[in-house]
């Protein structure tokens, strides 16, 4: 991987993830990349513990992730930013990680689907607090982008233009602490209350 991506790799042993104190094993780290084969559950439970609640924590790949790992499961994944199965290629790992570093989400397109099927389930009583600390323009396109539409779709909704939606979308994630687009659609689905949608 290191021939062919511009990385570093730094190994941690599963004992050393379960010793570690929280945050520490991201300290100077953009990614922790997690051999799910290799370090076993119990490991990566008490990472998920340690990991829960950290103010900078540190984006999460999954390496040789079992094929039939339930999305109820994934959900614990606050950071997950990529998946590769056990069957995946050195080619699609390659492929997988070079979208990573430019930003993208890798998963696929059946455990997105979960994840946003499993939120779109989920009846949300009561706003999130950290909704009404969005200004009147953020709540529109917060909840446009809930709905499905894209940066285009916005814009034209709301007769401004697509960088004008970017910047709010930008402020917006930084508000409600979320990363990109899937965990914002994901955060409104479990944050905003139906009636919110009510014009």
């Amino acid at each position: 991987m290191e021939a062919k991506l511009p990385l570093e790799i730094r190994l941690v042993f599963p004992e050393q993830m379960s010793e570690s104190r929280n945050g520490s094993l991201c300290h100077d780290s953009d990614y922790i990349v997690i051999d799910f084969a290799a370090v076993g559950r119990s490991n990566i439970n008490t990472y998920l513990e340690r990991v829960e609640g950290n103010e900078k924590p540190c984006k999460e790949i999954l390496l040789n992730s079992p094929d039939n790992l339930a999305h109820a499961e994934m959900l614990r994944w606050q950071n997950l930013v990529g998946v590769f199965y056990e069957t995946d290629t050195l080619d699609t790992l390659i492929h997988g990680f070079e979208r990573i570093l430019d930003g993208e989400l890798w998963m696929s397109r059946k455990l997105v689907y979960e994840y946003v099927h499993f939120y779109r389930r989920r009846q949300c009583a009561k706003t999130s607090p950290y909704y009404t600390k969005l200004t009147k323009r953020e709540q529109q396109i917060i909840k446009l982008l809930g709905d499905g539409a894209s940066n285009t779709e916005i814009a034209d909704s709301l007769f401004v233009s697509e960088n004008t939606v970017k910047a709010h979308l930008h402020n917006a994630f930084k508000k409600i602490k979320v990363k990109n687009r899937l965990q914002a659609l994901l955060w409104v689905k479990n944050n905003v209350a139906s009636n919110e949608f009510i014009e």
